[in-house]
């Protein structure tokens, strides 16, 4: 039970090629979509004065000062900065601070006082939600002072939640048609930039999870290697985004060839990429199927349905429909979860985009139904 409305409500999907974040005012407002870059460094107090961090929008020029003094520049603004990458972080501390940076973008995006109240529910891959305790412990800890952009924010979470991946397909699905849910055995699959998840449920009741670093991160990785690329950060930073047109736009490979080679070895640098994209396509699936089929083992033919979800995922939709569909499974990508999103933001989105959100837009709108349920009758909190 919370005794007060909180001001915003949010959920956040700290994945590893950028956060995903869906919030509004409990209150008024629209629902709305945030995406904050990957990038995260250590700063001194110094370059933070050199470079004057100011100005654009706060999650693309974002920078936090925690109780202890270290300074973390994350986003877009990291791309210019002088800094290292903290090698001391474990995972759930990298996911807590970006959790902290993105609340405070929010707080000067809605032009929030310095204390306010949150509703929060995090998304964890499988392999770190183990740490979630963890987790949630540290934000709580910073929420309750810290410096964003150089203001001083002091947060109340009257709601912190933290859920490992694939739980908003899940618990939409359930809600959808709980009693089809219920009497079914349903497979939740998640493969995202890092991380491949599964969550298992069994006549609704959910299974032991599992999880394995084997993202698109090392699809890239793989063709990096097999094709001689050496990019500078700003180039490999955009390699994952061409790598993934370039399924529908072939010119894409030409844009990466152009940051390795001279005009005239484009062409022939392209051929090389093209093997390479084939031979990594060809291994990643091999080792992601084997994976699949050696932890399930022979439940994957006592599955009715598999929920789908991630860009990985997309990438490779024709390969993994075809292996579901050799042990009988109803394939699901969430579609009615898309749609919802389409519907409820008010500026359009990449149905790309659509698909990599659906799962923290179903617990997005989880949380807003418990929130509702706790606080009625209510008025906001201040």
């Amino acid at each position: 039970m919370i005794d007060s409305q909180p001001d915003i409500i949010l959920t956040i999907d700290t994945g590893t090629s950028q956060s995903k974040v869906f919030w509004k005012r409990w209150s008024q407002g629209n629902t709305e979509l945030l995406l904050m870059g990957p990038e995260f460094l250590e700063i001194s107090p110094d370059d933070l004065i050199d470079t004057g961090l100011s100005g654009g929008r706060p999650e693309n020029d974002a920078f936090i000062e925690l109780f202890n003094g270290k300074i973390y520049v994350l986003g877009m603004k990291a791309q210019q900065m002088r800094g290292k990458v903290p090698t001391g972080l474990s995972k759930y501390e990298f996911a807590a601070y970006k959790a902290l940076a993105i609340i405070g973008a929010i707080a000067e995006t809605a032009n929030l006082p310095e204390q306010f109240t949150i509703a929060l529910s995090a998304l964890l891959p499988y392999k770190e939600y183990q740490d979630r305790k963890a987790f949630h412990d540290l934000l709580e800890h910073n929420l309750a002072g810290f410096n964003f952009r150089g203001r001083r924010y002091f947060v109340s979470p009257l709601l912190l939640e933290v859920k490992p991946e694939g739980a908003g397909l899940a618990q939409s699905r359930r809600n959808d048609a709980p009693q089809s849910f219920n009497h079914k055995n349903i497979l939740v699959t998640m493969i995202g930039q890092r991380d491949a998840s599964l969550l298992p449920f069994k006549q609704g009741t959910p299974q032991s999870g599992h999880g394995i670093r084997l993202g698109f991160e090392q699809l890239i990785d793989e063709i990096v290697a097999r094709a001689s690329l050496n990019l500078d950060a700003k180039d490999a930073g955009r390699l994952t985004e061409y790598i993934f047109e370039a399924q529908q736009n072939s010119k894409r490979l030409d844009r990466i060839a152009r940051m390795v080679v001279t005009e005239a070895e484009v062409d022939r640098k392209v051929e090389q990429l093209q093997d390479a994209i084939a031979q990594s396509r060809n291994r990643y699936l091999r080792d992601l199927l084997d994976w699949m089929k050696s932890t399930l083992g022979q439940d994957l033919y006592e599955f009715d349905e598999v929920i789908i979800s991630g860009g990985t995922a997309l990438y490779f939709k024709d390969e993994l429909e075809d292996f579901f569909a050799q042990y009988d499974l109803e394939v699901s990508w969430a579609m009615n979860l898309q749609d919802q999103i389409h519907r409820s933001l008010t500026t359009p989105i990449d149905p790309v985009l659509a698909c990599r959100v659906s799962d923290a837009f179903g617990v997005f709108k989880l949380l807003g139904g418990k929130v509702s349920r706790l606080t009625e009758g209510m008025t906001v909190a201040r």
